[in-house]
Order: structure tokens, then C-alpha cells, then sequence
């Protein structure tokens, strides 16, 4: 069931305030842009705020936690919370950065975030959604033949950053043709086949801290034949430090009996 966030503000009229809260989302070019970050009090969704936006909400007496809900690749979300006292800062300021599973929020006072308030603008008068479900719907999600050649390839994909996420070699390495090459920039050798493939996330999943979101895409089908590119951004802790990697990448898929499979996969890394 999907919540209205218009009606739950509304709903809170009758709520002594501490004061408010400014919510700054930088724009971020490594990461997906369309997807939203929902702003939880209570354990409630109270608003959405997209890339390169801010958004500003009143905060009821006594709140002592605000989340931030960030969506998964496959459906529902993470979240990541910040304590903080309300009532002692009426007029509070916290900035998101992207991190590997969601975001880092950072809080501020209004000088220290004068300079985020100009980078971004308020947030789009839309209707806003929350869709708790989303988990739910993608584990009902109808018959392949019923789904457009787009939307098959477009959940292959991210079938693959799931996969990849999970740091399970023989799940990533299912998702590739038999006659499958990959090639990642940064090997000195392409891997070809199930053997080679396997062999390659073999190794890619000793470092157990990486994993992959999707940014920019697009997917072209050609019958039997697709090929989603785009942009992609690795993520890595390094002596407890996050890391990013921003890279290119190129997926061909060929149908196998109404199964997407990866048949080429290229990976360069953006210097």
C-alpha cells in the first residue's frame, strides 16, 4: 500500500513543535538521479528529496531520531538514522552524502550550510509517494512473457548489481551466457565462459566491502539481442575509509529460452 506523504504532513497540524529541520541533498553525478531518499520521523515517511534538492520540515517536540530511507536496487530500502536534539536546535541543518548502503548524514549550523542551501533548490511541489511494498511487489512481479523486452532487460541488470552486491561469485557468475567474454578495464586479460567468469568473481569477492550501484542507462533490444550501458559507481572501504569509483559500463544480453543472459560485459573505469 502506498502512502501519500501530502496527508501524513497534514495530519500533524495539531503537533507542538521544537522547530524545524533543513534537509540538503547535493547533486551527485555517481550515483542514480531519479532515485528519491524519503526523510522518516516517527518511523514515518514525511517527505522525499531528490538530487540537488533541499527540503525543509517541521519537527514535533521531543523527536530525538531522523532516518533517511534510500531504495534498493531490487526493492525496498536501507536506512541509515542520526540522534540528535531537536529541541535544543530549532533550526537544524543536515546534509546527505552518498555512501555504500545509503548516506552519511552530517549535521550543521546555518553558516556551515549557507553554502549547500545555495547549491541546491527546494524541493518540486509533486505528490510524493511511499511504497512499503516495493519488496513485496517485485516477488509477485508478473510472467516474463508479459513483461516488455526493456523491462526484462532492465531486471536483468539489476539482477546482476544484486548478485555482485551479495559477494556470492556462483550467483554473479549464473547470470552469463556459455559463451560469454567480460572484460573490466583493469584486468590485463578478458574472461571468457563459465569457467573463466567464475573464476574471475572468484577472486572479486575477496574484497568484501565493494559493491555496485547503477547511474545513468540506456537499453536498446534488437530481438533476441540487448545491450543496457550506462554509467556505474563502485563502492569500497579502504583503511576505513569509503571510496567511490565512478566507471562505464556495457552489458549485451542474448535471450536463451525467454532467460536474459549476459553474452559481453565491458567495464572501464573513469579516470
Amino acid at each position: 500500500m502506498r502512502v501519500f506523504l501530502l496527508s501524513a504532513l497534514a495530519a500533524w497540524t495539531a503537533v507542538a513543535w521544537a522547530g524545524e529541520v533543513t534537509v540538503l541533498r547535493p547533486k551527485s553525478s555517481i550515483i542514480a538521479e531519479e532515485w528519491e531518499y524519503y526523510v522518516m520521523l516517527g518511523g514515518k515517511p514525511v517527505s522525499d528529496v531528490r538530487s540537488g534538492e533541499r527540503v525543509t520540515i517541521p519537527v514535533p517536540t521531543g523527536t530525538r531520531t531522523l532516518g533517511i530511507q534510500c531504495p534498493r536496487a531490487m526493492g525496498g530500502y536501507e536506512e541509515t538514522r542520526i540522534d540528535y536534539d531537536f529541541d535544543a536546535n530549532p533550526q537544524a541543518f543536515l546534509a546527505l552524502s552518498t555512501v555504500r548502503d545509503c548516506v552519511e548524514i552530517r549535521a550543521m549550523d546555518a553558516s556551515a550550510a549557507a553554502s549547500l542551501v545555495r547549491a541546491t533548490v527546494p524541493r518540486g511541489n509533486r505528490r510524493v509517494e511511499y511504497d512499503p511494498g516495493k519488496v513485496a511487489a517485485v516477488a509477485a512481479a508478473p510472467a516474463a512473457a508479459d513483461v516488455p523486452a526493456r523491462d526484462q532487460v532492465a531486471a536483468a541488470t539489476a539482477a546482476w548489481v544484486d548478485a555482485f552486491n551479495s559477494r556470492d561469485a556462483a550467483r554473479v557468475a549464473s547470470l552469463y551466457d556459455s559463451d560469454a567474454i567480460l572484460f573490466d578495464g583493469v584486468d590485463s586479460k578478458s574472461r571468457s565462459g563459465p569457467a573463466g567468469i567464475a573464476e574471475y568473481y572468484k577472486a572479486n569477492v575477496q574484497r568484501s566491502t565493494q559493491r555496485a550501484a547503477l547511474g545513468e542507462r540506456t537499453i536498446r533490444v534488437f530481438g533476441d539481442t540487448a545491450i543496457d550501458s550506462g554509467t556505474m559507481t563502485f563502492f569500497e572501504m579502504r583503511d576505513g575509509q569509503a571510496t567511490t569509483a565512478p566507471a562505464r559500463y556495457s552489458l549485451t544480453y542474448r535471450n536463451r529460452g525467454g532467460k536474459w543472459l549476459i553474452v559481453d560485459h565491458q567495464v572501464v573505469l573513469v579516470r
